[in-house]
């Protein structure tokens, strides 16, 4: 049988997500994982005790997302938006893929609009389900994209998809820019993944309140320190996640991510502690590694920190493999869309002992 006849021929046109990193770091547990914006911290006590507690219940379903009253309402509270604006899903990225998915009336013709650079595993999603994509250029800077992506906003656009701070580059689009987008009449998905490293009032989330072409979405995976646990939730008008919860499978939420999630919105000022440590790193981090030669580190408001070298004499690939030689895996950038090449690599904020080890590597080595 020839497979290629009878699949769907979108799969071709799709990029792989190469995620061979994770496994080698689980295979070499000596490995640093500076690479894919996980916490090196484990999650609080309280959330840990949350898990063991679930384990005997584990031949029954968890409640169903669509129900699931008193996480929602947590989540709610927290976000400022009421229990019916909030729907789960098994990581934020299975919700934008809902989205996706239920947005999608005419296959290639449906716009959906991007930043460039941004998260790259949008993208791979949107061709397979036969979106159009236009690309909104930062090269002017964030506090421009507006007028960039109102450029490529068309008839057929459905709507605008960025994240928020920025992933790869950590940085915050002015909230003046995302009000006129929200202008424009046009759907506005703003991923909020790194929020809790943010600067306070940051946040567009209480702003589903009066805006309904406004979707946030948020997870678990970072600040809260639950990448393996899979908890993500999407903020929208009530209309939408009636939408999304009809569309997507029953029983997505896991029992342990269920407990997880309420255990962290129990314990918030806990899990501040953890923000806190992340964001005092992550300043340090930035400022020991602008005193390298030729380092420029963004100013970011994530749990990582992404440096040009083109000034250092060395590239992007020469730092990354360096950094693995000496046991940390950190993320290359050397051929994003809408970068420099070789120009770029990413750390995710680890442990402080850690990135002071990172940093005495780097410096040794530009020096070489």
């Amino acid at each position: 049988m020839n497979l290629k006849e009878i699949v769907n021929p979108r799969l071709f046109d799709i990029p792989d997500y190469d995620q061979i990193h994770v496994t080698q770091c689980w295979q070499d547990p000596t490995i640093r994982r500076e690479m894919s914006n996980e916490s090196n911290y484990a999650p609080i006590p309280a959330i840990q005790e949350a898990i063991r507690s679930v384990a005997d219940k584990a031949n029954y379903y968890a409640e169903d997302a669509a129900y699931a009253l008193s996480l929602r309402e947590k989540i709610a509270a927290y976000c400022s938006v009421k229990a019916e604006n909030v729907a789960l899903g098994n990581g934020s990225i299975e919700l934008l893929d809902l989205l996706f998915q239920v947005l999608m009336a005419a296959p290639d013709k449906d716009e959906a609009v991007l930043l460039q650079p941004d998260y790259s595993a949008y993208v791979p999603r949107l061709k397979f389900f036969g979106w159009k994509i236009k690309f909104a250029q930062l090269s002017a800077g964030l506090d421009k994209a507006a007028d960039q992506v109102m450029a490529a906003i068309s008839e057929n656009t459905k709507f605008v998809l960025l994240s928020r701070p920025n992933n790869p580059m950590g940085t915050v689009m002015p909230r003046e820019e995302i009000t006129r987008m929200l202008e424009t009449g046009k759907l506005i998905i703003v991923d909020e993944a790194y929020i809790e490293m943010a600067d306070a009032g940051t946040s567009v989330s209480e702003w589903v309140n009066q805006y309904d072409n406004l979707i946030v979405m948020r997870t678990f995976s970072k600040g809260f320190c639950l990448a393996g646990i899979r908890l993500g939730y999407m903020l929208a008008t009530p209309e939408l996640v009636r939408y999304i919860n009809r569309s997507r499978h029953i029983f997505n939420i896991n029992l342990a991510a269920m407990a997880a999630g309420e255990a962290a919105m129990d314990h918030l000022n806990e899990c501040r502690q953890i923000f806190k440590k992340l964001t005092d790193t992550r300043d340090w981090l930035t400022a020991e590694l602008a005193k390298i030669p030729g380092f420029k580190p963004i100013p970011s408001q994530a749990n990582f920190v992404m440096v040009n070298v083109k000034d250092s004499g060395k590239t992007a690939t020469e730092c990354v493999d360096y950094l693995l030689e000496m046991g940390f895996f950190v993320r290359s950038f050397a051929k994003k869309a809408g970068l420099e090449p070789d120009a770029y690599f990413r750390i995710s904020v680890g442990l402080p002992e850690d990135m002071e080890e990172l940093v005495v590597y780097m410096k040794e080595f530009v020096a070489k």
